[in-house]
């Protein structure tokens, strides 16, 4: 007696087409149909399997399966489907199971309305063709909704599944976010914490000690549907999870999208793309973290800061301090003598010639973390009662001190930007030229498009250069607005406790460290952002 396993499926494409009034498509009437088909042919029926919302291509159909392993089993020794596409679109599924698994294991392959069947001599060329023509169906479909997506990309709009903490999805619109207020103000509370001079490590012991979800809890307590294999209900943040949060900047109103693509429609492995191929919206949305906050962080995260604990207090002077000899970062290093009573001694050592072993910067440049901080508080105190007493002397001060150039800056990056824009306008001539001359036969088809790609290529190098510097001016532009005058700085800091890392932070852009003279003494060079 022959024995058949039935199996039905519907995906969202064909849902789309019953919602327009065409419901011949519907599991319902597959199962009606496939039933009436295998009684008129005398057949018994072990079971119905069917698939909900699942693309043909998709091997990890659940039901797919189950009929797969009961077929190895020997459950039955028919397979029945509508059509061959119902069951499989993808033509090297198709060979490995249709035409050798089912083979053998002694099973038979039926579809009704395309006639498929592999007990027929003469069959496998037809349902070839029809694999062929339903792999082609998929590979336009891919295609049209890659196209689909990339132009809802290129409006702003955003495709996500799921929004980004702080956010979420207009209810009138699903494409547009809209503030989520409880998680924005863990957003705000996380640049603070991190500006304040904590890492992102005791961020997230902050966090957690404050009761707040992270992020993925938050998401499915609030009625999310985003599934995490293995979610733990712990409410410990990661590391990870708050350094995501403190460089995205979506934060800022920028949308950025198309980051990553796959390698085909059957291949769906991540590939990043280049950044010149991402979809970058400014302005896109209301905007929860302010952009001198947002780039100030980004400052610090690009120079790695380390937190240290010094006297109980954060290290203050994290990223700011560079060995005048090499250039590089000098890092807070700690010792202590072998009496147990003996004190830890804080310093600032180059990083370089540490990890280095002296190749990279050949001094061993060091300075005492106290001597540093009384240094810089007699300075900046010296500045603030100079300016006290007198409002000329100020101006004299500022003859003085070394202030971080940002108009300069910003002068010599829109050179360099109207530079490469005069290049690429000669480019884009040399270009038209070179296709006159193909059109007047002075050069061949092939010449020109040897000539014509190296081009195009150096374009393309122009182009991405000319967004970064772009990018790079409206960075330095923010940082300008956040620099203070001695006025303010009179008015909202007090050192008369010592200096703090909230002070050091929005009044010095970087100290140099230099070698010690003859007399034993160094020159500490002092970067003001005022």
């Amino acid at each position: 007696m022959d024995v058949v396993g039935i199996y039905c499926r519907l995906s969202d494409e064909d849902k789309n087409k019953i919602n327009k009034g065409d419901d011949s498509e519907s599991i319902a009437n597959q199962k009606l149909m496939l039933t009436e088909y295998a009684i008129n042919q005398g057949w018994h029926i072990y079971k119905v399997y069917d698939d909900d919302d699942y693309s043909g291509a998709d091997i990890s159909r659940p039901r797919f399966n189950d009929l797969l392993r009961d077929a190895e089993a020997g459950k039955f020794n028919i397979v029945l489907c509508k059509t061959q596409s119902r069951f499989v679109r993808d033509i090297e599924i198709l060979e490995k199971i249709v035409h050798n698994k089912f083979a053998e294991w002694g099973i038979r392959f039926v579809s009704v309305i395309d006639r498929a069947d592999t007990n027929v001599a003469g069959n496998k060329k037809a349902r070839q063709i029809n694999g062929l023509i339903d792999e082609w169906y998929l590979e336009d479909l891919s295609e049209n909704i890659r196209n689909t997506f990339q132009t809802k990309m290129k409006n702003g709009q955003y495709v996500g599944s799921f929004s980004p903490y702080g956010y979420k999805k207009d209810p009138s619109d699903k494409h547009k976010l809209i503030i989520d207020e409880p998680a924005a103000e863990v957003v705000k509370l996380i640049y603070k914490l991190y500006l304040e001079g904590n890492g992102t490590h005791n961020i997230a012991q902050i966090l957690y000690q404050k009761g707040i979800d992270k992020p993925a809890i938050y998401k499915k307590n609030n009625g999310s549907k985003l599934q995490i294999p293995n979610l733990s209900d712990n409410r410990l943040w990661g590391h990870t999870t708050i350094n995501r949060i403190l460089r995205n900047p979506i934060y800022i109103g920028i949308l950025e999208q198309g980051k990553e693509t796959t390698i085909s429609y059957k291949n769906h492995k991540r590939i990043l793309k280049d950044k010149s191929d991402w979809f970058i919206i400014e302005d896109n949305h209301e905007p929860i973290i302010s952009k001198e906050d947002f780039y100030t962080v980004q400052e610090l995260l690009n120079n790695k800061r380390r937190v240290g604990r010094l006297e109980n207090k954060p290290h203050i002077f994290a990223t700011k301090v560079r060995c005048a000899e090499c250039g590089g970062t000098m890092i807070k290093c700690t010792t202590k003598g072998n009496a147990p009573h003996d004190t830890r001694y804080h310093y600032l050592r180059c990083k370089n010639y540490k990890q280095s072993n002296g190749v990279i910067c050949n001094f061993s440049n060091r300075i005492n973390y106290l001597d540093l901080k009384k240094a810089v508080e007699e300075e900046l105190d010296m500045i603030l009662k100079s300016y006290v007493t007198n409002d000329n002397v100020i101006n004299m001060a500022s003859l003085h001190i070394n202030i971080f150039d940002f108009n300069g800056e910003v002068k010599k990056l829109k050179q360099e930007l109207h530079n490469i824009e005069q290049q690429s306008l000669n480019q884009k001539r040399t270009l038209t030229n070179l296709y006159m001359d193909k059109a007047n036969n002075v050069i061949s088809e092939s010449q020109y498009n040897i000539i014509s790609e190296g081009i195009e290529s150096e374009l393309s190098k122009i182009d991405r250069r000319k967004k970064d510097i772009s990018e790079e001016i409206e960075k330095l532009e923010v940082l300008k607005e956040k620099q203070i005058n001695i006025e303010n700085l009179i008015k909202n800091f007090n050192i008369n406790d010592g200096i703090t890392h909230e002070i050091v932070l929005e009044t010095i852009n970087y100290i140099e460290i230099g070698i010690p003279k003859e007399d034993g003494k160094r020159e500490i060079t002092i970067h003001w952002n005022f």
